[in-house]
């Protein structure tokens, strides 16, 4: 019954997309932000039950696994001790297979208060399953880099699956080309934008967006403006996944991350997405993608090259 309710309910959902807007990319969202998922709290049941989700997906999307495990355990506190588990898939490219672009999105959230359930639709099942979609259409045809697809755990407690990948990552660090970092992408903020960080070092391809996506704005990575970037919360490099690349030296773009009226609030579920809007960021999300496919190495990290 509840697969039925779950296809009707998307199907309605899905007449206002247009293609780029899949059934599937919905789908996703709304099983991962699903009642029984819990609000993916790091170390609860509903993290396990997603991290199930996210591995029939992998398997399903044929994507290879390191060490034949999609998952990656660390423990980032010691007293009382806490691990959380990463899931990370492998798309081998076929021009620069030794260069990876990592894409990341965080599948944690805050879980359980009492009955509440912090359901995280936006934050961040829409980075997720944004980043599932991006390996469906990478499957098509060999990329021209090999792409890491990093679902982090314990990102809302301190960016820790990130920063357990930066200190033990399956690949060396100096062939990581660019992390392309997913987080919040399905709800405007108050000005009805969204947020793009760590472009203007392409001038290029934000020449690009910006004369395709006019709800599109580009960012700083200190933040928004002279007197914001005096405020931590405007930091980016501390507000989700891209921060740990970022100290390691490894060049990021950064899709999302402003909040909205539902931010961390029990309603921030499926039923509030706007599809426009996702569409919207689907479709800019993949333009970054293929201009990423067309550029060298040395024009994406010039450091290492």
């Amino acid at each position: 019954m509840r697969s039925k309710l779950i296809a009707s309910s998307i199907l309605l959902l899905g007449l206002q997309c247009s293609f780029v807007c899949s059934a599937t990319l919905l789908t996703d969202i709304q099983q991962l932000s699903a009642t029984d998922m819990q609000g993916r709290k790091s170390g609860s049941a509903g993290a396990a039950l997603t991290r199930e989700l996210i591995s029939e997906r992998f398997v399903y999307l044929r994507l290879d696994s390191f060490n034949n495990s999609y998952q990656q355990a660390f423990v980032y506190s010691s007293w009382p001790e806490k691990t959380g588990i990463n899931m990370l898939g492998l798309r081998r490219g076929c021009t620069y297979p030794n260069h990876y672009i990592v894409v990341t999105a965080h599948y944690d959230h805050l879980g359980l208060h009492g009955r509440k359930v912090f359901h995280g639709a936006d934050d961040n099942a829409s980075g997720v399953a944004a980043m599932l979609e991006l390996a469906a259409r990478l499957k098509h045809s060999c990329p021209l880099y090999s792409y890491i697809f990093l679902a982090t755990d314990a990102e809302e407690t301190g960016l820790y699956g990130s920063k357990a990948f930066i200190a033990a990552p399956p690949v060396p660090l100096n062939r990581i080309v660019m992390n392309l970092n997913l987080d919040m992408i399905s709800q405007p903020d108050r000005r009805g934008k969204l947020y793009l960080t760590g472009a203007r070092r392409y001038p290029a391809l934000v020449s690009q967006l910006d004369s395709n996506f006019s709800h599109l704005q580009f960012l700083h990575h200190r933040g928004p403006g002279r007197m914001a970037r005096d405020n931590s919360r405007y930091n980016w490099p501390d507000a989700s996944d891209h921060g740990p690349f970022h100290r390691a030296g490894i060049p990021y773009l950064f899709f999302g991350g402003q909040e909205h009226a539902y931010y961390h609030t029990v309603q921030d579920t499926w039923q509030r997405i706007e599809p426009a809007f996702l569409d919207m960021a689907m479709q800019a999300i993949w333009q970054t993608v293929q201009w990423l496919e067309q550029q060298p190495p040395q024009t994406l990290r010039p450091d290492k090259h």
